[in-house]
């Protein structure tokens, strides 16, 4: 089992062969979980609170091999509206539900979550569940 406690400081080897762990947006946020590489190494993620690991961060370097981290794909919600308010106000109220957002080039991601779709249709946008990988940048914070 390969134990990651921090990230390395050098670079792969050149020549060097990637093995992908293979995360969700969620996992890619944990700082503590045991995994699987694609090949099948066992990996066990004890990083420091607050760290996260977007695709393409290499989590271990190895005699001829590294762990580089790539985006799974996942259920998300592919909203789209000629109406640019209609898209801030679908923003706005993902924002106020606490879950994480991404934006695409004229158009909003959100994880899939059955209960958003009467939403959808209340404000009037173009929403469609789509598999691909869910790349928001950080968790929204939850204060009151």
């Amino acid at each position: 089992m390969i134990v990651v406690a921090r990230l390395p400081e050098s670079l792969p080897l050149s020549g060097s062969r990637v093995d992908a762990l293979v995360l969700t947006w969620e996992e890619r946020e944990k700082t503590r979980q045991r995994t699987r590489t694609a090949s099948g190494r066992e990996i066990a993620i004890k990083l420091p609170t607050g760290t996260r690991l977007p695709p393409g961060t290499v989590v271990a370097v190895g005699d001829g091999f590294h762990v580089e981290v790539a985006a799974a794909e996942e259920d998300v919600w592919v909203i789209r509206s000629a109406d640019p308010h209609a898209l801030l106000r679908a923003a706005y109220e993902i924002g106020n539900r606490h879950f994480a957002i991404a934006f695409g080039d004229g158009e909003i991601h959100v994880r899939y979550d059955h209960t958003l779709e009467e939403l959808w249709q209340r404000i009037g946008v173009d929403a469609s569940r789509a598999r691909r990988a869910f790349l928001a940048d950080q968790r929204p914070p939850h204060e009151h």
